[in-house]
């Protein structure tokens, strides 16, 4: 069939029950490490062998997907571990050691074009573990296979629960200046926090003085401190990131503090941001950021869609502004994604010379599906 679209799927998992009599390409296994691809199609033996998804999740994606589009061929990925944490690429000594999602979304893509096919993914999940402005690793490896002038493969991503939860605060502190900062915690939590993002002193990572120190208090006194000048550089985009555990729980402080330049040095302000990466245990109280859209959906390769009633931006609802799909009706959004991606697999058939900066036009901030 000509245009043909495939469904790229990243998820949890996916039952026996969602795979019956299912169309799949290609499946990558992240948390057994293994991939089967088929010739055209794989077997049904195949399929049920790759079957697994504890939480469920994975299992309603697809189900919805198929109810949308029941013949479309699918590549499924695995992308979580038994605990459901997203299985990430990493690292050893500033090298990459694993595959992550990202690179099974690669794999998935090249499948596709080995194929002939054009390309939806649909990404009913998203965390705060990068630099959320797009520097980032993932949306990096991202923009090898989509994006703006890379026609045919759009990805489509959750933006988020849209409830309004403090999961982001961000501040500016000047050169000799400290900020304080207040969070809550029903029990340990963890967080990301960086220097220098977007708003950052004179735009530009690399003018960011390593002038600061991070400190957890709790009544009152110092529980962990983080020097700027013992955290090295992020080997992508050469930012200061730092991914920190607070035991307990109760109400803590985050203290900021930067030194005075020596001598006649210029004195400046630069921007901090910290995410709750446990977003329904911890929360901040002061220094709350509206902007809350989880990554990949944040990423500028990426179709974002949330509820209309959904809280995720002060600009959500303006043309060009994320999220660029906003749906009518209720959520859970993880589960509404079928309906856009359904939308955008038959926009692309019709045109397969489509990128995500087309599709986002066609489609506008309130698309009927």
């Amino acid at each position: 069939m000509p245009n043909q679209v495939a469904f790229i799927v990243i998820d949890t998992g996916f039952s026996k029950e969602s795979l019956a009599g299912a169309t799949v390409l290609g499946f990558y296994d992240l948390l057994e490490g293994r991939t089967a691809l088929g010739a055209p199609w794989l077997d049904e033996e195949t399929i049920q062998s790759f079957a697994g998804d504890p939480s469920g999740h994975g299992s309603i994606v697809v189900n919805n997907l198929r109810l949308k589009q029941p013949d479309a061929p699918l590549v499924l990925i695995r992308a979580f571990e038994l605990d459901c944490w997203l299985i990430r690429t990493g690292f050893e000594h500033h090298r990459q050691s694993s595959a992550g999602w990202t690179e099974a979304y690669i794999w998935a893509v090249e499948q596709c074009q080995n194929r002939g096919l054009l390309s939806v993914a649909n990404c009913s999940f998203g965390g705060f573990q990068h630099a959320m402005d797009g520097s980032g690793w993932e949306s990096v490896q991202l923009g090898r296979a989509t994006g703006p002038g890379r026609a045919g493969h759009i990805l489509v991503a959750a933006a988020g629960p849209g409830d309004g939860r403090a999961a982001h605060a961000s501040w500016t502190t000047r050169s000799g200046e400290s900020t304080t900062v207040s969070l809550f915690q029903e029990k340990t939590s963890t967080y990301n926090f960086w220097a220098g993002l977007p708003g950052s002193f004179g735009g530009k990572h690399d003018t960011i003085p390593p002038d600061w120190v991070l400190s957890v208090l709790s009544h009152g006194q110092v529980i962990a401190q983080y020097r700027a000048a013992d955290i090295p550089d992020n080997i992508w985009n050469h930012r200061r990131q730092l991914t920190f555990t607070v035991e307990g729980s109760g109400v803590f402080e985050l203290s900021l503090a930067r030194s005075l330049p020596a001598g006649k040095g210029k004195r400046n302000a630069v921007r901090f941001d910290c995410w709750a990466l446990d977003d329904d245990v911890a929360c901040f109280r002061s220094r709350v950021d509206p902007h809350l859209i989880v990554e990949p959906a944040v990423f500028p390769q990426v179709i974002a869609v949330g509820l209309e009633d959904g809280q995720y931006s002060p600009r959500q609802a303006l043309p060009g502004e994320k999220p660029e799909v906003l749906l009518a009706g209720a959520g859970p959004i993880s589960f509404r994604l079928p309906e856009v991606c359904s939308a955008v697999a038959e926009l692309l058939s019709a045109d397969p010379n489509l990128d995500v900066a087309g599709l986002r036009a066609l489609l506008g901030k309130y698309p009927r599906l």
